[in-house]
């Protein structure tokens, strides 16, 4: 390949063709997790897992986590547990104490994948002091009651819808705070994201479907948002393109 035309489909819009990372359209989670070949490395939970996510910024901060911090801040109170499912090293439990402390005594449940979760404990020993709210489990069978349920960037790479996830809790939580899902007004499909170090199923949600999931289980929608810095296209489908990703804030009525 000459310098002209690796240029010219690594840069916009041809990038967006060959080089996007998600492949392929598939019915359901389950038949993207099919269609992977039986030699691929499924799933973040992988020893590289553990030097990617030891190397993250702990306050890194973008513009979608705003809104987060901002109902965070009016949400939490003394003795309150939060459930972080996919909260990995506890990212967004130390941006907030970047921006204001936080309500004590305070239990910060990170439910994520074991490799995940490990380089989480070994990052809160680095931490000293700061990360004293923080607790890690596998399942979400083991966080216990939860207040508040938050999540960010982890629900398209699950099999199990959100109110599934919500019923392995003890109760359902008075509040939920969802943050970078891709949510479109097309039919809602699956996907394969090449991460790397590993390959995901990946689902994309029809926006209407999922708000109304949540809702019958008696929620209503207090606030979203659009996450700009999260976009997707699926790898020679340009016209499978989402510009946005989307936040949601929830409170339960019944």
């Amino acid at each position: 390949m000459n310098r002209f035309t690796q240029k010219l489909i690594t840069s916009p819009p041809l990038s967006l063709i060959f080089k996007t990372p998600w492949i392929g359209i598939y019915p359901s989670w389950a038949a993207a997790l099919a269609a992977i070949p039986p030699d691929n490395r499924v799933g973040y939970d992988q020893e590289e897992t553990k030097a990617v996510f030891s190397r993250v910024p702990t306050t890194r901060v973008r513009s979608a986590d705003y809104p987060i911090l901002l109902h965070l801040r009016n949400l939490l109170q003394p003795g309150m547990r939060l459930v972080d499912l996919g909260g990995n090293i506890g990212m967004a439990y130390y941006t907030a104490l970047k921006y204001y402390p936080l309500p004590e005594p305070l239990e910060w449940v990170i439910c994520d994948v074991e490799a995940v979760t490990e380089t989480g404990k070994g990052v809160a020993v680095r931490e000293g002091e700061k990360s004293k709210a923080l607790r890690f489990v596998n399942r979400l069978e083991d966080a216990g009651h939860c207040d508040i349920f938050f999540s960010s960037g982890t629900l398209q790479f699950l099999e199990e819808p959100l109110p599934a996830l919500l019923k392995k809790l003890p109760e359902l939580p008075r509040k939920l705070l969802i943050n970078r899902i891709p949510v479109w007004d097309r039919k809602a499909i699956a996907t394969i994201h090449d991460i790397g170090f590993c390959i995901c199923p990946y689902c994309i949600f029809n926006h209407a479907d999922w708000v109304k999931s949540v809702e019958e289980l008696g929620y209503e929608l207090v606030d979203d948002w659009p996450c700009p810095e999260s976009t997707f296209s699926i790898r020679f489908r340009p016209d499978l393109r989402l510009n946005s990703y989307h936040g949601f804030y929830f409170s339960r009525i019944s």
